[in-house]
């Protein structure tokens, strides 16, 4: 609307998230110059990150260093304070996947600066008459047309049957028994406990997090899809697909699919003895490791994209490492296209696999 010359007044809650940093589509990394979903999503940067699934990288040396030792700790701390410059009121660390492009032709923060776009960070109480907005310190604003961009609800709107059975099947729910409830406690602590205590950076959260609450629990899957307890007795009836968010969703989605058909039909080797655990610690480690997201309800991460893909395909048994020199494979981003062929390359391997069995 402001491009076709509107007067516009944007009004944030400020009892809110607010709205989130938004990034040049090129950004400064020392001395180079770097296309921003490219960062993300290079192994180098990754190190950085502290990560629970991070090992599956074939690099658990590396990330001992930087995030084990008092070294590494400051050199992990250097590179996030200089992320942080560039941001406003929040350390780049935990920052979550809620990052915009400034991909627009022009630059719209000149719409701002110009004063045709009004910001006014307040909470609406109600609406009146002639277009009245009525704020909740008792000020108003009258406009010709309202366009409301609502909250929503994290519990989802499908009901499931039996009643009760959310909590086992590992989705958000605003019920679950004293038992789940003192059965998940006990998981969560010691896995909060095991993150800590390998990544001390973590214990030094930024005091400005997301003021967002809903009574839910968290999604709480397998590999961030498969619910832990009929995961835990061979039950692989269902999967849920894309509950995990990130920047660089298509890799996760072309991973996932993969991985999800392999479960479905019994074909992933797993330690089901571990299955709780694992799950607790993902779950766990979104909360601490992104506060400022939404990470306390649902995985979402930037950096750790990467990582959770070689997870999937070691799970697999599929060649994670998709470089073809090991420069690109440490300093080039990845992209979708890096991971052309997984299927058949599981595929090949399934019926090699197959071939042996019947030797």
């Amino acid at each position: 609307m402001a491009s076709r010359g509107k007067k516009v007044t944007w009004v944030i809650r400020e009892s809110g998230g607010g709205g989130f940093w938004m990034s040049p589509p090129w950004v400064k990394m020392g001395p180079f110059t770097l296309q921003l979903e490219h960062v993300a999503t290079m192994r180098f940067f990754t190190w950085f990150s502290p990560c629970v699934w991070g090992e599956y990288d074939g690099c658990s040396w590396v990330r001992r260093f930087l995030h084990g030792t008092w070294l590494g700790r400051t050199m992990v701390h250097r590179l996030w304070e200089k992320i942080r410059m560039d941001t406003v009121n929040f350390n780049g660390l935990f920052l979550s996947a809620r990052v915009g492009v400034l991909n627009y032709p022009g630059n719209i923060h000149d719409y701002v600066t110009s004063g045709q776009v009004q910001i006014i960070k307040k909470d609406i109480s109600h609406l009146s008459k002639n277009g009245t907005i009525n704020f909740a310190d008792g000020t108003s604003y009258q406009t010709d047309a309202l366009i409301a961009i609502t909250g929503w609800k994290l519990s989802p709107n499908i009901q499931y049957k039996p009643d009760g059975i959310e909590a086992s099947l590992g989705i958000l729910t605003e019920s679950m028994s004293s038992e789940e409830l003192e059965f998940w406690s006990h998981l969560d602590k010691e896995a909060e406990r095991e993150i800590l205590q390998k990544f001390p950076y973590l214990t030094r959260p930024p005091k400005n997090v997301i003021p967002y609450k809903q009574k839910v629990s968290p999604y709480r899957l397998y590999r961030g899809m498969a619910p832990p307890g009929l995961t835990s007795r061979s039950d692989n009836s269902i999967v849920f697909i894309k509950m995990v968010h990130s920047t660089a969703n298509i890799i996760i989605a072309e991973t996932q699919a993969l991985w999800a058909y392999a479960y479905l039909n019994g074909m992933i080797d797993m330690n089901k003895d571990k299955v709780y655990q694992e799950t607790a610690l993902s779950s766990c480690y979104g909360r601490l490791r992104y506060p400022c997201g939404f990470s306390a309800w649902y995985p979402e991460f930037v950096y750790d994209t990467v990582p959770y893909a070689d997870m999937l395909l070691r799970d697999l048994g599929v060649r994670s490492r998709r470089k073809r020199i090991a420069t690109q494979e440490v300093f080039s981003g990845y992209t979708i296209q890096d991971y052309k062929g997984i299927n058949r390359e599981w595929a090949e391997k399934r019926r090699c696999d197959e071939g042996k069995k019947v030797i």
